[in-house]
């Protein structure tokens, strides 16, 4: 069929078109259901999860469990040495612990730049003392990633 009589027939058409009542809103797609069952399922696995979660229980850091919060301890200081050798953009290490109930820090190992910990700074890690992440309004164990100001130790 060529355009003008497509577009003829639209046109004689229409009226017909318009006399139509409205169509019914469609019925829920699969799609919807899907999306209902996926997170029913996801409801029950989240209650199976805090049936199991107890105090000594470790879980991952983020939101949930609220992160630890540091309440006492000094910076870490790197040997300027050291730092003479990363680029200018590193201003900042990621230190990834894990912290106990009791505030205490362990396990501390880190991640950019890479800098060794030396007798220093893992003494002043062992000073550290943080406020417990939160899970539900209840102190839990975690792991989490730190993050810091890479600061040159003073020299002696």
């Amino acid at each position: 069929m060529h355009l003008p009589g497509l577009v003829s027939l639209l046109l004689l058409s229409a009226p017909a078109l318009a006399a139509e009542p409205a169509a019914q809103p469609p019925a829920p797609t699969s799609q919807a259901q899907d999306k209902a069952a996926f997170e029913a399922e996801l409801q029950r696995n989240l209650e199976a999860i805090d049936k199991m979660v107890d105090s000594n229980t470790l879980l991952p850091c983020g939101n949930p469990p609220l992160r630890p919060v540091r309440i006492s301890g000094e910076d870490l200081q790197f040997d300027p040495e050291k730092l003479a050798h990363l680029y200018e953009d590193e201003t900042t290490y990621q230190l990834r612990c894990t912290f106990k109930l009791d505030g205490t820090v362990t396990g501390c190992r880190i991640l950019r730049p890479l800098l060794p910990l030396d007798a220093e700074n893992r003494a002043r890690i062992k000073q550290w003392r943080f406020k417990p992440a939160l899970y539900k309004d209840k102190p839990v164990a975690t792991t989490c990633t730190l993050f810091g100001a890479l600061k040159p130790r003073p020299s002696n």
